[in-house]
């Protein structure tokens, strides 16, 4: 029986060297790349079972790549965890919307990297079978865990995903929400920032407060919007996380 073969996908020379010591010592063959570009060719050529797919590449960015992928139909169900140093949650659902399977965070844990591995190597049989992926439940099922309250809209404001804690926050029906318009919504909220300012900025990341109107008098929510931009400079979607 052949071994499973693993793609590495990172342009930093020593953690590649460091995923081949420990999966190669773990019984798998390991395959390299060091940029977007070279990643998508040897996916392609050489047929992993997995792929290991870091984030912030020259050529062509980690989420490029897994879109380009799970375009392809020779590479659309291959597993593809994303190594990443970025811990805000807007980055981990642009991977999710891309078609990443898992994350791993730097610096690596050998045990947790294994498992993960392990666990999505198990699964692929049923990933092979001709169905498409639901993104959209596994990102529901995320963000359903959190503590904090989440809102995922596209570029023209239309809610895609909410939480039951923003919900709660925010005093709204989570099942009136989906594909709802946002801004009428947050137009009637007592905001720190004019609307015409958040709709506006070009800016990343901005943060601003909600009053609580069921709680005069007392702190209101704080919100942090993130933006993410298309390679022209258009607004693709938009995240709201929202914490007491």
């Amino acid at each position: 029986m052949s071994k499973p073969k693993i793609l590495i996908a990172d342009d930093i020379k020593q953690n590649v060297k460091l995923l081949r010591v420990i999966l190669s010592a773990s019984e798998y063959d390991v395959v390299e790349a060091y940029d977007g570009e070279e990643a998508l060719s040897k996916a392609k050529t050489e047929h992993p079972d997995l792929i290991l797919l870091d984030i912030m590449m020259p050529r062509m960015t980690g989420y490029e790549v897994c879109q380009k992928l799970r375009a392809d139909e020779t590479t659309r169900n291959i597993p593809i965890v994303m190594i990443t140093a970025l811990h805000e949650m807007d980055d981990r659902i642009k991977g999710i919307e891309a078609g990443a399977d898992d994350f791993i965070s730097k610096p690596f844990n050998k045990a947790e990297l294994l498992a993960r591995v392990k666990a999505l190597l198990r699964m692929r049989p049923v990933k092979e079978k001709p169905e498409k992926r639901d993104e959209t439940t596994v990102l529901e099922s995320i963000l359903s865990g959190l503590k904090e309250g989440i809102i995922v809209t596209d570029g023209q404001w239309k809610i895609t995903n909410i939480n039951q804690t923003a919900c709660e926050l925010l005093h709204l029906q989570e099942a009136d929400m989906k594909n709802a318009d946002l801004l009428p919504h947050l137009s009637r909220m007592k905001l720190s920032l004019p609307v015409e300012a958040i709709t506006n900025t070009q800016e990343k990341i901005t943060d601003f407060q909600i009053a609580d109107s069921n709680a005069e008098g007392l702190p209101g929510i704080n919100a942090r919007m993130t933006k993410i931009f298309d390679a022209q400079g258009a607004v693709v979607g938009i995240t709201f996380t929202l914490k007491k």
